[in-house]
């Protein structure tokens, strides 16, 4: 007994650290505060009846307690959808708390067949701006988590891009002029986010379509992060920490950018740096005059051209009615025609 309550301690001991460092990062990152008033994006999952719950529980300090109101959209792309929603009003009419809620059926002319989890979230995204805005909400909340950032960082990882893109999600960033999107588990492991309420849940929906593995996302998820995690225990903390370094370099070299830029249209850019170091100057020019489907092998012939000393002049197409011309020394952007 004397053991069995010594390990029930040093449990409850971590919980409430968790917890503290919870509380801190809202604090420090400011992420809500108790003049806010927050949406729960709700899908009645385990990770997002966390969210409330622990967002209701008024655990929070004062000053951090916001007002919370929560919202939930019925896809209606499951045979399971009806019972889905019946449990999310349960929980919404036991949780006083909340200020307003909302349950949205989407009306669909034709079931999607194709990015439908794209779609799908598009539309939620969009219900629970129209939401926040009728209530007079300034925060949308999000259940995502560590695990969920480590999966995001692989995919976009496999799928390739520029390096920005491996940054992973963001705790908080602007959704409208108006309202921001808010992710405080970002830092916390899946496993872990039980130890942040009060009592354990005993209900919660599971979605089916999560065990589809014909999703790209399912697929990590349900096989690559495992096979990661027999390699190594902290294979998902690693790969968010990378990411969390690309962030904080990302930082660094946005100090830089202005003169770059200043270098590029006055002919005096430094064309010996690595491919790579070029390519996100140029991906950062572009993106700033409002380009952002460049691809890399077009970025490849603007370096090659440039390098090119037999030549004092050329083009490159970029579509959409757009190219980079070369004038000597000088890289412009110049509108087809």
């Amino acid at each position: 007994t004397f053991l069995y309550s010594k390990k029930n301690e040093a449990n409850e001991m971590q919980d409430h650290k968790l917890n503290r460092q919870l509380i801190e990062t809202v604090r420090s990152k400011q992420l809500f505060k108790a003049s806010d008033h927050i949406v729960v994006a709700f899908s009645g999952g385990h990770d997002s009846l966390t969210l409330l719950q622990w967002l209701t529980q008024q655990n929070l300090p004062q000053e951090l307690q916001p007002q919370v109101s929560a919202l939930y959209v019925n896809h209606h792309l499951r045979s399971d959808a009806p019972a889905e929603a019946r449990f999310v009003s349960e929980v919404f009419n036991a949780t006083p708390q909340l200020v307003a809620t909302r349950m949205v059926d989407l009306d669909w002319v034709e079931t999607p067949t194709s990015a439908i989890e794209e779609q799908a979230r598009e539309r939620r995204y969009a219900a629970l701006v129209d939401f926040a805005k009728d209530i007079g909400a300034n925060k949308i909340v999000t259940a995502h988590h560590a695990t969920d950032q480590a999966e995001t960082v692989l995919y976009k990882l496999v799928r390739g891009g520029h390096i920005q893109q491996l940054q992973g999600r963001q705790f908080k960033g602007p959704l409208t002029e108006q309202i921001e999107l808010v992710r405080p588990f970002l830092g916390i492991a899946k496993g872990s986010l039980d130890t942040l309420l009060d009592k354990p849940l005993q209900h919660w929906i599971t979605d089916s379509s999560n065990q589809d593995n014909q999703f790209a996302r399912n697929r990590i998820r349900n096989r690559v992060l495992p096979e990661l995690e027999l390699i190594n225990q902290q294979a998902a903390t690693h790969i968010n920490e990378s990411a969390e370094q690309l962030a904080g370099m990302s930082y660094l070299l946005q100090a830089t950018l202005p003169q770059q830029f200043a270098a590029l249209e006055m002919g005096t850019f430094d064309w010996t740096m690595p491919n790579t170091a070029i390519i996100y100057v140029l991906q950062a020019w572009l993106n700033q005059q409002g380009l952002y489907q460049v691809k890399n092998r077009q970025l490849q012939q603007a370096i090659q051209l440039m390098r090119n000393e037999s030549v004092a002049q050329g083009k490159i197409t970029l579509g959409k009615g757009w190219q980079l011309v070369r004038e000597q020394a000088m890289l412009r952007l110049e509108r087809l025609g």
